[in-house]
C-alpha cells in the first residue's frame, strides 16, 4: 500500500477564517491577465495567481513586502501592496537562452531517460507558510548526439478533476543547482482525478538540451482547486497532486525548493522520464 510524504514544516494546520484582499496582476504592455505568478515575502510563498490573474493576501500580511515572480516578466520585489489599487501591473521581459540559436531540425533519434512507474510514495504539499512549492529532478547529458528536449512523463494521483500543476525546466548551473529557465512560454498540466501517467509534449517550444543537463521542476499552485480536505477534519487540507516517487535511503537525483533554496532530497527519487531527440 502506498504511502504519502507530506513535505511539510507543519503536519497539522489548522486553517482559520480571515479577512482577505484580492489584487489582480495584469500585463503593462496589453493589459493581458498574468497566470501562475508567485507572490511570496521574505522567502515565503503567500499565494500563487490563478488562470485569471487574480490572488488574495490575508488580511496581516498586507503591511509585508511582496515580492512578485511571473516567468516573461520582470520581477516585482519589495513591493507595498495598495488595498486602494487592486491591480498591479507587471513589465514584461523576456527570458533569454544564452544567445542558443533554435532552428527546426527533422529529428531522426530519441533519447529516453529514466522510467515511470508506479511509486511506493506520494509526494504531495501541505504547508502553513507555503515555502515548499516545487519538487524537480536532474537529468544529466549521457548522450553526446542529444539536442532537443522532446517530452516529459510523470504519474499522479488526484482525488478530484480539474488539479492544475506547472512545469519548469532549468538548466544546470555551476554549483550543479537549477539556474537559468530554458523556455519563455507557461507549461501548465491540467490532471485528471485518479492514477494516471501524463505526457506533456514539448517539441513545439524547442528548448535544447544542455551540455550540464537539465532540472525538470513540477510546481504547486497554491490555488483552491489543488486543495484536498480531509474527510475526518475539514480545516486540514494539503495541496495536490501526489506525484509518484520510489523511496531511496541517499540522495540520488531529486531536489525540492525551500525558502528559496535548492536542497537534495535524501528520502526519495521522483517517477519521471525524459524523452529526447537528436
Amino acid at each position: 500500500m502506498k504511502s504519502y510524504l507530506i513535505i511539510s514544516a507543519i503536519f497539522f494546520y489548522i486553517l482559520t477564517c480571515q479577512s482577505q484582499q484580492s489584487f489582480t496582476l495584469k500585463s503593462a504592455e496589453d493589459q493581458t491577465s498574468i497566470a501562475y505568478a508567485s507572490i511570496s515575502s521574505e522567502h515565503t510563498l503567500l499565494t500563487t495567481s490563478d488562470s485569471l490573474g487574480k490572488f488574495t493576501i490575508q488580511q496581516e500580511d498586507l503591511h509585508l513586502p511582496i515580492t512578485i515572480k511571473a516567468l516573461g516578466y520582470k520581477t516585482l520585489d519589495s513591493f507595498s501592496l495598495d488595498t486602494k489599487s487592486p491591480v498591479i501591473f507587471l513589465e514584461a521581459q523576456a527570458v533569454t537562452l544564452d544567445e542558443v540559436v533554435l532552428q527546426q531540425q527533422k529529428k531522426e533519434h530519441t533519447y529516453k531517460v529514466g522510467k515511470v512507474k508506479n511509486g511506493d510514495i506520494g509526494i504531495v504539499c501541505r504547508l502553513q507558510n507555503n515555502t515548499i512549492a516545487q519538487v524537480a529532478k536532474v537529468v544529466k547529458n549521457e548522450f553526446s548526439k542529444a539536442t532537443w528536449i522532446d517530452q516529459v512523463k510523470f504519474k499522479t494521483l488526484c482525488t478530484a478533476e480539474n488539479r492544475i500543476i506547472s512545469l519548469v525546466l532549468y538548466a544546470v548551473n555551476e554549483q550543479g543547482q537549477p539556474g537559468r529557465i530554458l523556455h519563455t512560454e507557461k507549461i501548465i498540466a491540467q490532471l485528471k482525478k485518479g492514477h494516471h501517467t501524463y505526457e506533456i509534449d514539448l517539441k513545439h517550444l524547442q528548448i535544447p538540451f544542455p551540455e550540464n543537463g537539465v532540472f525538470v521542476a513540477l510546481n504547486y499552485l497554491f490555488l483552491e482547486q489543488n486543495k484536498a480536505y480531509s474527510k475526518t477534519n475539514p480545516s486540514w487540507y494539503h495541496y495536490e497532486p501526489s506525484i509518484d516517487a520510489t523511496s531511496v535511503d541517499h540522495y540520488t537525483d531529486s531536489w525540492y525548493k525551500l525558502k528559496q533554496h535548492w536542497q537534495k532530497s535524501e528520502t526519495y527519487s521522483l517517477n519521471m522520464q525524459l524523452i529526447l531527440s537528436d
